[in-house]
Formats: C-alpha cells, sequence, structure tokens
C-alpha cells in the first residue's frame, strides 16, 4: 500500500523579481484565505513555509488577527517556523544561521507551536553543517528539493554530519509544487510514480503549494476523485509534514545514512554562479555579519558587566535584517533592481544602526573611566581572550608632533600612517572672516598586547619631537615576507622556506553572458589576464609596525559583449591595489578599489601558489569542507540529466585554501564568496572580486541550457547588476608551512576588530555621527580585571554573548577537524562561576561545573558544536566592582 501524505502550504519567496511590500500586499489576502479554509475545514492543515518573517510583516499590520493563528497553530492545524527567513545555506555564517532559527523558533513558540523541521525547500544547495545545526534545536527531521548528488540515488534517508547528529530528511526531488498536478491534472496514477521514484518505502510525500499560490480550496474533492481513480494500492491522505515524518519514521531501518553538502544540480538548477552576483550585497551583508558577532554582541556583555543593560531588542532588530537579507533569493541577489535597492538599503541602514550602538557603547565605557583629561585614548577588547595586533585608529590633536604614554609615563611605540590639516571654526561664507581652530587627524598604528575583555587605556601627550613616519621604500617588508613591485609585477618572498613567487598577483577578466543566478561565459569570449606594467601611480612606505604599497592605474577592457566578440579595447576601468605587511603577520592584507565603467564582465583577483592542488578547502558554518578542484561530473553532466554545468565554482564564508604537506595558501575575504581553482597543474587560487550583468535570467547560456532561471517567459532586465561605479575588496592572504583551520579563523577574527577605540577631546566633535550629543558617564567605577578569559583555546572561538536572559554570558566554541581536539583551553573567571552547557537555543542541558574559577575544556569530539553559559552571583559581582 502506498500512503501518498498530501501537505496543502504555500512558498513564499520572501522578495524577487517583486518587492517585499508587493509580496506583503498579496499576503494579506492570502491570509484571508487561508483562515476561511481552516475557519471552514476546507482544509485539515496548512503550512506557511516554514518562516515567520512573512507572519511578522502580517501581523505589524493586523495585530487583530494574532489570536485567530494562535488558536489553529495551538490545535496543529497550522504549521509556522522554525526559521525566520528560509535562508542561503551557502553564503550564511553559523552565528546568522543560529540567530535566524533562535528568532523563528521563538516567534513561533509565541504563536503557539514550532514546526520543527528542518524546513529549506527551495535554497541553492545544502551545507554539510546543517545537521547538527538541526539537532542543536531539536529538530530531528529536515526537507529540501535542491543539491541532492545522483549517484545517492534515494528521496529519504538520515543525513549525518561529522559530530553524529543526524536528522531524517525527505529529499523532494519532483519540487514544492509537484502536488499542483494532483489539482490541475487527472494523471493521479502518473504523479504517483514520479513521486514514488528511487525508494522502496510505502510512505510518501506530495506538497501541494507553489510560490504566492492561491490556496486551493478544493483539495478535499480532488483527493477523494484520485483515491476513486487510482488503483486500490495507493491512498492520498490529507496530512501535514510532521505527520508524513512520524509515519516515516517507521520505515527507519531500511534507510541509508549520507554525510556531505548537497550542490548537484541533478533534479533542479543549483545556480553556483549566484556566489559572486550582485557583490555589494553580500558585502554590506558579510560587513554587518562582521559587526554583530565580533564586535556589538561582545562588547553588550562586557558593557553588561559594567551595568550597561544589553539592547536584545536592538539586537534582535538586526539580526532579522541580516536574516532578511540572507533568505536564499535575496542572498543571491537574483531579484529585480527595484528589490535589490530595497535589500542593499536595509543593510546600510541597519549597518548605521549597529556601528552607532557601539561609538555610544565604546564612548559610555571610555568617558566613564576618564577623569576629565584631554586626549586619553581607549583602545578595547570585547573578546574573552587576549589579543595582541597591531591596530590603526584615526585620532585628533591640536599639533602635528605628540607621543602616546601609558598609565606608568612609559612611550609607546606608534607610527604615522597619514595626516591632514583640518579647521573646526565656526563657518564663515567669507572664509577670510573666520576664526581657525586648526587641528591635526592623524592616523597612527599601534602595537597593542590587549587583555581578555578589557581596554588599554593611553594619553597623547603633545610635543614638538615628530613622531615616527613611513617612509619612502622599494618594497615591503616584515618579518615573514618581502614584495617587491617591478616591471609591472608582484614579487614575493618567504623567509620561511626561502623562496621566492614570482608575479604572484594578477587579475583576470572575462565576459560574462550569464544573469544574476549564475556565471556564464561569452559566447564569444576573450579572456584577458591583466598586470600592473602601465601602473600609473606607485607608492611604497615602510615602517618598523607596518608597510604598504599602492598600485594605481587603468585596464582597457572590452565596453560589452560585442566589443568582447570584436576583440576591441573600447572601455576603460580605473583601479587602485593597496597590499599591506603587519609586523609578524602571516597575513598579506589586500585592497582593491576599482571603477568599474564596462559591462557583462567578470574579474577575478588570480593567487599563484606553488600547489599542485587536488582538492580545495573552505569553512562551512561550524566546520571546513574539502572538495575537489573539478566537478567528478564535469565531463558527462548532460549525459547524466544534470540541469547546469557543475563548474568548480565554490562558496567560502571566511577563507578559501589549498594546501600540501609544507604549504598553506589561503584568501580570507571580507565580502567576496566566490573561489575556483584553476590553472594547469591546479596552481591557482582564483579569486572572483565581482562580475556585473544585465538580467535577472536569460535563456540557453553556456553553462545552462534550457529555460532561463527564475522567469521563463519574461526577459527582466537588471541594469544596476551591472554594477557600475566603485566596488571595493578587502581581504587577506595568509601563507604558512601548514593548513590550520582554527588559527586561519583566529587570524580572521584579529581582523575582525577594527575601530574599537575611543579618544576624550573636544576639538574634533564629529569623530562619528552621534559624537554631539552629550552623553552621561556611568555612576560606578570600572573594575579592570577581566570577567572572563581563555587561554591556551585551540578550537575555533564562534560567538560570545549575554545569555538569552541576560543572568550570564553565552561563550560558543566548535572543533572544525574531523578528529578529537585534546586540551582544548582553559577558562577563567575573575570570581566563582556556574557553567552549563546550552543547546543553540540558549537553554540549559546540564551542569558541568559549580562554583569554580578556572575550568578545563573537555576534549571536543570531531566536528562538535559546544555551547557554554557562565554564570555569576550577581550580588558579589557587584560587591567586586
Amino acid at each position: 500500500m502506498k500512503d501518498v501524505y498530501t501537505v496543502a502550504h504555500t512558498h513564499w519567496d520572501f522578495e524577487w523579481y517583486f518587492t517585499r511590500q508587493e509580496a506583503r500586499v498579496q499576503f494579506i489576502f492570502h491570509m484571508d484565505e487561508v483562515l476561511t479554509a481552516l475557519e471552514s475545514n476546507q482544509l485539515d492543515y496548512y503550512a506557511l513555509d516554514g518562516q515567520m518573517s512573512i507572519i511578522e510583516d502580517y501581523l505589524a499590520i493586523f495585530p487583530e488577527k494574532a489570536e485567530q493563528l494562535k488558536r489553529f497553530v495551538t490545535a496543529g492545524r497550522l504549521f509556522v517556523g522554525p526559521w525566520f527567513t528560509q535562508i542561503d545555506e551557502m553564503t550564511t555564517s553559523g552565528e546568522s544561521t543560529v540567530r535566524n532559527l533562535r528568532i523563528g523558533i521563538q516567534e513561533a513558540e509565541n504563536l503557539g507551536n514550532c514546526m520543527r523541521i528542518g524546513y529549506l525547500p527551495d535554497s541553492f544547495g545544502q551545507s554539510q553543517d546543517m545537521p547538527k545545526i538541526f539537532n542543536g534545536f531539536g529538530i530531528e527531521q529536515a526537507l529540501f528539493w535542491r543539491g541532492m548528488p545522483k549517484d545517492a540515488k534515494t528521496r529519504y534517508f538520515y543525513w549525518t554530519s561529522n559530530d553524529g547528529s543526524k536528522v531524517l530528511t525527505a529529499n523532494i526531488k519532483n519540487g514544492y509544487y509537484a502536488g499542483v498536478d494532483l489539482i490541475e491534472q487527472d494523471n493521479f496514477t502518473e504523479l504517483v510514480d514520479g513521486i514514488s521514484t528511487e525508494t522502496k518505502s510505502s510512505v510518501h510525500l506530495l506538497p501541494v503549494g507553489g510560490d504566492q499560490r492561491a490556496v486551493d480550496f478544493n483539495l478535499k474533492e480532488r483527493i477523494a476523485k484520485a483515491n476513486h481513480e487510482v488503483e486500490k494500492e495507493v491512498r492520498f491522505v490529507e496530512s501535514s509534514y510532521p505527520d508524513f515524518f512520524k509515519a516515516l519514521e517507521r520505515e527507519t531501518s531500511s534507510l541509508k545514512e549520507i554525510s556531505g553538502e548537497f550542490i548537484d544540480p541533478s533534479d533542479s538548477k543549483i545556480h553556483r554562479g549566484i556566489y559572486s552576483s550582485r557583490y555589494d550585497l553580500k558585502q554590506i551583508y558579510d560587513q554587518l555579519e562582521r559587526v554583530l558577532t565580533y564586535q556589538l554582541e561582545p562588547m553588550s556583555a562586557l558593557a553588561n558587566t559594567h551595568g550597561i543593560e544589553t539592547k536584545q531588542g536592538l539586537l534582535n532588530s538586526l539580526w532579522k535584517t541580516v536574516a532578511r537579507g540572507q533568505a536564499h533569493d535575496s542572498a543571491g541577489g537574483c531579484n529585480s533592481d527595484k528589490t535589490n535597492q530595497d535589500i542593499l538599503m536595509r543593510g546600510v541602514n541597519a549597518l548605521q544602526e549597529a556601528q552607532s550602538c557601539m561609538d555610544y557603547l565604546l564612548r559610555k565605557l571610555s568617558i566613564s573611566l576618564n577623569s576629565n583629561q584631554e586626549n586619553d585614548l581607549f583602545i578595547w577588547n570585547p573578546l574573552p581572550f587576549a589579543m595582541t595586533r597591531s591596530r590603526k585608529m584615526l585620532v585628533s590633536t591640536k599639533s602635528a608632533s605628540f607621543a602616546l604614554v601609558d598609565q606608568n609615563g612609559n612611550k609607546i611605540d606608534f607610527e604615522i600612517v597619514e595626516q591632514q590639516k583640518e579647521n573646526a571654526g565656526c563657518l564663515r561664507r567669507d572664509r577670510s572672516t573666520m576664526i581657525n581652530e586648526y587641528y591635526y587627524e592623524t592616523m597612527i598604528i599601534v602595537a597593542c598586547e590587549m587583555p581578555a575583555m578589557s581596554w588599554v587605556h593611553l594619553q597623547i601627550v603633545e610635543t614638538e619631537t615628530p613622531a615616527k613616519r613611513l617612509q619612502t621604500a622599494e618594497h615591503l617588508e616584515n618579518d615573514q615576507f618581502l614584495i617587491q613591485f617591478q616591471n609591472g609585477k608582484f614579487d614575493l618572498f618567504s623567509k620561511i622556506n626561502q623562496k621566492w613567487y614570482v608575479d604572484f598577483l594578477k587579475v583576470e577578466d572575462g565576459g560574462d553572458e550569464g544573469d544574476t543566478y549564475d556565471f556564464s561565459p561569452a559566447f564569444d569570449d576573450w579572456l584577458l589576464n591583466l598586470d600592473f606594467s602601465e601602473a600609473g601611480d606607485v607608492n611604497i612606505q615602510q615602517g618598523s609596525l607596518i608597510s604598504r604599497m599602492t598600485v594605481s592605474g587603468q585596464w582597457k577592457l572590452p565596453y560589452d559583449l560585442a566589443a568582447r566578440k570584436a576583440q576591441k579595447l573600447n572601455g576603460v576601468v580605473h583601479y587602485a591595489l593597496e597590499l599591506e605587511l603587519a609586523k609578524d603577520s602571516s597575513a598579506i592584507d589586500l585592497k582593491m578599489t576599482i571603477d568599474n565603467q564596462v559591462l557583462d564582465h567578470r574579474l577575478r583577483l588570480l593567487i599563484q601558489t606553488d600547489v599542485e592542488a587536488t582538492h580545495s578547502y573552505a569553512d562551512t558554518q561550524f566546520g571546513v569542507i574539502k572538495r575537489p578542484v573539478e566537478d567528478i561530473h564535469l565531463h558527462d553532466w548532460q549525459a547524466i540529466g544534470y540541469k547546469e554545468e557543475p563548474t568548480s565554482m565554490r562558496p567560502m564564508l571566511h577563507f578559501c585554501n589549498i594546501h600540501a604537506e609544507d604549504s598553506s595558501w589561503s584568501f580570507l575575504t571580507k565580502g567576496t564568496k566566490d573561489f575556483q581553482i584553476v590553472g594547469e597543474n591546479y596552481q591557482t587560487l582564483a579569486v572572483t572580486l565581482f562580475r556585473g550583468v544585465g538580467f535577472l535570467g536569460r535563456p540557453d547560456t553556456l553553462r545552462r541550457p534550457g529555460d532561463a532561471s527564475g522567469l521563463q517567459t519574461k526577459v527582466v532586465p537588471t541594469p544596476q547588476s551591472q554594477l557600475l561605479g566603485k566596488l571595493v575588496f578587502e581581504g587577506s592572504i595568509v601563507i604558512n608551512s601548514h593548513f590550520d583551520p582554527q588559527e586561519l579563523q583566529m587570524t580572521y577574527l584579529a581582523a575582525t576588530q577594527e575601530d574599537l577605540y575611543y579618544q576624550t577631546q573636544t576639538i574634533n566633535r564629529f569623530t562619528t555621527p552621534i559624537q554631539y550629543f552629550p552623553v552621561n558617564p556611568l555612576q560606578k567605577e570600572i573594575a579592570g580585571q577581566p570577567l572572563i578569559s581563555i587561554e591556551d583555546l585551540s578550537v575555533v572561538f564562534s560567538s560570545f554573548l549575554p545569555t538569552i536572559d541576560n543572568t550570564g554570558f553565552e561563550l560558543r566554541l566548535y572543533n572544525a577537524a574531523d578528529t578529537v581536539k585534546t586540551q582544548s583551553g582553559k577558562l577563567l573567571f575573575k570570581q566563582s562561576a556556574n557553567i552549563v552547557l546550552l543547546d543553540l537555543e540558549g537553554r540549559f542541558i546540564r551542569t558541568v561545573a559549580a562554583n569554580v574559577t578556572e575550568y578545563e575544556l573537555a576534549d571536543f569530539n570531531s566536528g562538535e558544536i559546544r555551547t557554554y553559559g557562565i554564570y555569576f552571583n550577581q550580588r558579589k559581582s557587584e560587591e567586586i566592582q
């Protein structure tokens, strides 16, 4: 007997070729239909696409509908959650994924119940870490459509992670819209045959719904008709996703266990080229993720210890903006121009809000430490471990010359990177009548040893003795590298292995006749390897703490596809490439500014290495993935029926890497998400800077024959997706003798700790947009000893923030390796603490230590995510402070 569990649902893209506002209007009327169908019992069940964002938008306008929704949710007829938005799994960080689920589950529970199923029916690929993330929220079933490898030959299976987590999973190979045929066609036997391939199960899933599809009020009649006409061995049942999985659980003994990521275009397009679409959107949301995870949440925890209440409502609001920007279409940028404008501005506005909150906390804490002294400089480390790194800071002084001294009167070594003279005088139309108040804005670099959860207090003392400045030089050099620029080429010397890498940095330009979903080479392509031989300006400066080189110029490129076909250089792109070396650093910091003025092309940074790679490596939400440099089906994909060419363009979150036994090359990114290993011997790490295209979807591209993605019958121009204008790219090239993901993540983390300082001064009132507003200092003294610190950490730091009840601190760590990690580190506390294990939802699992001032971290199993809750006696905390 085949039981076909028929589930009424809607798939509601948060935004796409339509804006969020346009979709919300449609959803208002859609919800009228849903509630009518449930009230009249024309439907027994309905699933609202597993995401709360659309419901939140609805209830914001119609709060009076909340009680009606609660009634059906509580009754188990209307299914909501667990997501806030359905994410793009391949470009969303682990902490963003956790926050998305936390918010979604909480808001669903507020309506009475959460559908705890890992429901991602349309994401463009499935991350290898999803089973352990789901298990961390008590989710034991999952459902998805895209990405299942053809070789797996199964629909229902256990999806496992390297930590032992597993979820009972349904791969809806026929899509979330398969059940539309039940409503609109009478080929019921053919429908059943189509959804029951590659499985021996007697239980089958048939989702009845589609993109913004109206409610099918006649579902019961169609089920009755189907049951009347199909053979007796088949029974259609009106049901829900939870009930389907309950039935499937009775047949689990025959199911396979499969691990890994799923990014194969077997049953549907997977859009591997989407990782490089709309770089501007990815850049702003990557920055917002960094500020929230590595600055604002830890700073809120630190401020909390000094009596500043955590603004959880603001944090949640910001994380919701991140989640909206990481919905699978939103993150991909495969939208109309007006939709992408909306996504971009939401990100810009949220970043302003997050940075303003950081500005306030830095100022509030700093002025509370200041004793009414001018020119005190406070440098902050909100993270729970000490860090040593050179910090850049912009300070304002009346004199061009000054010194830095610590609280003991010792001079602190620093260098001036840049300086300019400003005027704080009151503006007048006639500039000659101004009363001038000149001062200097100076970018300095200071070598800082930062204690955990604390600060460094320096005094700026104005002097007549000029401070050290960077000097003009012929090359860059630090303890590990020497970089020279000769004849338009960058040559790198590694002091570690005493080896030269000649011409190690290039740029490649090629045509892009794809769309906002996918890169695809031009049909008449002309690939250009760009060097820097015609650079118009080269500036090299060397110091003891930092050295930097700026090379600027222009490249002549084909203006459009027609010019590329004719091999005509009739367009110009101006560029400025800046490299920096900090003392004792294995990272070469890179910043490239490009004024893009040509169409339909892709620019990639080419890093020439000495590794002949067979595999690439990149970080995932809570781990590292190893991928072949060439997809196993690259040459037979059409023969086996893949929907697009599985080119080995790969996603990354924070880093990508290739390595051999004694050489490791990585790129740490601050926005770009796409890379590929190329070259005859796969020695070149190609990082996509950006690509510009002019259409939401195109049919019959070189990589993707057949219908256009998105809208098959409508051409949607997206001229803004050409990304004309100024673009800025930042990242670091890290070269080591070995590959260590934990070290790479720490290097990345150190790079996120920028602008964490405050100077008490009055001459420059516009250091931040809110600097002009008065702020009162705290009324009690701030203690200097860190409340929490971690020593000898050998696993990856993920997050540090106040607990969900705001009574303690939440510390999340994970083991990125597939082996057990021993001697993982030690926690030290200023006062006795109780330590508990928390799940990813932030809820108690069990107590692991009570009333301790030190705690040795237990061994981390392969791939394990572990969240510690750290709780202090509040009264004792107040007494100590």
